[in-house]
């Protein structure tokens, strides 16, 4: 990616609390991040959340307007209004704005129109290439900037023979996030899935053999037991590269996974198994199953893949080029 030079100035920066993984990585920059705080630390007002974010300050919403903002961090439609009302200010016109895309897009993989889509003046920077290529843009400049993460180290151990993967909300989300198929490879193997709501697949009428819910698990003790695993399985259909997968391939498991979306041109052959044939899936999870040094090998170059790709400083360098050319 290349727009402009590096800016040497620190900014303040507004930006909401909505995707914790990648606001992680975001504040880990070197400016001054404003998190806005509603009464009721509701969906728009969540500040930290509990997070440990030393660079970020929690602004009351009455508050946002007496703050000094350099750009806006834009990631849901509704933001926008909120920045008018809030900051007393218009993004993109009266103060720099972009706009965030996490999303592959909907309804239509191919006919959905950006929201922002009749704007040219507030970019658009999607998390994939997959996706800037499947949204309708329309005259709205766009950029994508990769996942980038901070390197959790190789704790791959591999002991339990199961395999592990982590979804928020997999009931709720349903198809898109392939909850169907946890069942279907399930039977072939174990399947232990951590995350929001993940406990839910425990009760009876959602029950199927082989597919334990291991519920929301706090950071630092999930990637040690999802790295006990032999392998990490992805099934999500259709949304962006998750940013728990590139965290599976940094801790150096290998990988099976459904061919859809970013996912074939984010995991290298040779780290696993990536196919849109679920026998093909449920062959390659029992091969790593039984094979223990085969799912060592494949960890290991998908650790070294996702170190050359996913790492935090080059996330953070692409982000300082678009504050550059937005804030210039």
């Amino acid at each position: 990616m290349s727009i402009t030079g590096r800016a040497s100035a620190e900014r303040s920066v507004l930006a909401w609390h909505v995707h914790g993984s990648w606001m992680e990585s975001f504040v880990a920059g070197r400016h001054r991040y404003l998190l806005p705080v509603t009464p009721e630390r509701d969906a728009f007002g969540l500040g930290r959340c509990g997070r440990d974010w030393p660079n970020t300050v929690e602004v009351p919403v009455d508050r946002l307007a007496d703050n000094d903002v350099d750009l806006v961090v834009l990631q849901r439609p509704e933001e926008i209004e909120l920045t008018e009302r809030w900051l007393r200010r218009r993004p993109g016109i009266d103060v720099p704005a972009v706009f965030v895309e996490h999303n592959a897009p909907r309804p239509h993989p191919c006919d959905s129109v950006h929201p922002l889509a009749d704007r040219h003046d507030i970019r658009v920077v999607h998390v994939t290439d997959f996706n800037r290529l499947m949204w309708d843009n329309g005259r709205a400049p766009t950029t994508v900037i990769d996942h980038g993460i901070a390197d959790p180290g190789q704790q791959y151990r591999g002991e339990i023979p199961h395999a592990a993967t982590m979804i928020n909300e997999p009931l709720r989300r349903g198809r898109v996030v392939g909850t169907d198929l946890l069942a279907t490879l399930g039977e072939t193997a174990p399947v232990d899935v951590w995350g929001i709501g993940t406990e839910a697949l425990n009760e009876r009428r959602h029950r199927h053999g082989g597919v334990t819910g291991m519920g929301d698990v706090a950071r630092a003790r999930l990637l040690p037991a999802v790295a006990q695993r032999r392998v990490y399985l992805h099934t999500a259909r259709w949304t962006s590269l998750g940013v728990s997968l590139v965290e599976a391939m940094f801790l150096g498991m290998p990988v099976v996974a459904v061919a859809s979306t970013m996912t074939p041109l984010a995991v290298p052959a040779e780290a696993g198994v990536v196919s849109a044939d679920p026998d093909l899936l449920a062959a390659a999870l029992a091969h790593f199953l039984s094979d223990r040094a085969a799912a060592e090998v494949a960890g290991k170059v998908a650790r070294c893949y996702a170190q050359s790709r996913f790492g935090l400083d080059r996330f953070l360098a692409d982000w300082e080029d678009v504050m550059a050319a937005t804030c210039r």
